[in-house]
């Protein structure tokens, strides 16, 4: 097609991420929407050209005047944004998780593929080096018996007036950050979840979940561990990966160099510099799908953000909301 008209809906802290990553390739972003009039405006003076400013996404989309939109918005909304931009004939990137229940998921990939339209998902952790060369390393190990995740930052503090707090906009720690983890863990481990296991904390007055303690095993004995803190006072991500033939891990941790490692069993240790493994983010992957006139409704998505990719994280986060226990 030619050059996409591209939407941005949402215009907070990760709406702002997503317009850098677009103009920086020089995508022509023609209009806004957010119901905060202050947001709207202040992404409005952030982008080169002034675009059209809304309100609502229905008046958006009624305008005709967008190729393709990428939502920003509370996960409990996607679905319904998501279902109309397709109607209307929108592409679609959507923040991750994507949506909140799976087969709703599975009804958005039908029709998406029926419209010839792109509907991807913004799991933007599958681009990262540390990520890339952890899944290759696991393939060196394997296979894998034992994963360790332990993921801290100050998001409470950070979100405590935001909709995340907010169980019926889609809000949740686990649901936020830990659809990342989890999106890794079944890359690492590509074998069904044969038990799946959650522990849920509150913390204060918020409504959702702000920590978590997740078990899982998979079929042939494979364990994961996953514990989120949400109410840390520093940003901390920890990878341990544990093979018949080797272990590997990632760690970083604010003021301090990353450390991604590889060593197998009688061999020497690899410290590689995950730059090197980087892959074009969602955003660039999008533009570049759509720019290049694909088409979207072959029966077995190419792409590493097609949404039919995050099917599985869907379920196993709906699963584990579903049987948690709450402390």
């Amino acid at each position: 097609m030619a050059e996409p008209r591209l939407a941005l809906a949402g215009c907070g802290t990760v709406g702002a991420v997503h317009a850098t990553r677009l103009v920086a390739e020089g995508a022509q972003i023609v209009a806004v929407c957010d119901p905060d009039a202050e947001a709207l405006s202040r992404m409005a003076r952030a982008l080169p050209q002034r675009p059209l400013l809304f309100r609502s996404e229905q008046d958006l989309l009624a305008s005709r005047e967008v190729d393709a939109i990428v939502l920003c918005t509370p996960h409990a909304r996607h679905a319904d944004q998501i279902a109309a931009a397709l109607e209307a004939g929108v592409h679609v990137l959507c923040e991750k998780p994507f949506v909140t229940h799976y087969e709703t998921g599975v009804g958005l990939v039908k029709q998406a593929r029926e419209k010839n339209l792109a509907l991807f998902v913004s799991y933007t952790r599958r681009a990262r080096g540390h990520a890339r060369f952890l899944q290759a390393a696991a393939g060196r190990i394997g296979p894998v018996q034992f994963v360790s995740i332990l993921r801290s930052q100050p998001w409470l503090q950070t979100h405590g007036r935001t909709w995340r707090m907010q169980e019926t906009e889609g809000g949740g720690f686990l649901r936020d950050a830990g659809a990342s983890m989890l999106d890794l863990c079944l890359h690492l481990i590509p074998l069904p979840v044969s038990e799946a296991s959650v522990e849920l904390y509150r913390a204060g007055t918020a409504e959702v979940d702000v920590c978590a303690s997740v078990r899982l095993r998979f079929r042939g004995e494979a364990r994961v561990e996953l514990t989120l803190l949400g109410d840390a006072v520093e940003t901390l991500e920890r990878i341990q990966i544990f093979g018949e033939r080797g272990t590997a891990g990632w760690c970083q941790r604010e003021g301090v160099p990353a450390d991604l490692y590889l060593k197998e069993l009688g061999g020497a240790l690899e410290s590689p510099d995950p730059a090197t493994y980087r892959i074009p983010t969602p955003d660039i992957a999008f533009l570049t799908a759509l720019r290049s006139g694909r088409r979207f409704d072959a029966e077995t998505a190419s792409d590493l953000y097609d949404a039919a990719t995050a099917l599985p994280t869907i379920a196993l986060v709906e699963r584990l909301y579903r049987e948690a226990s709450w402390r």
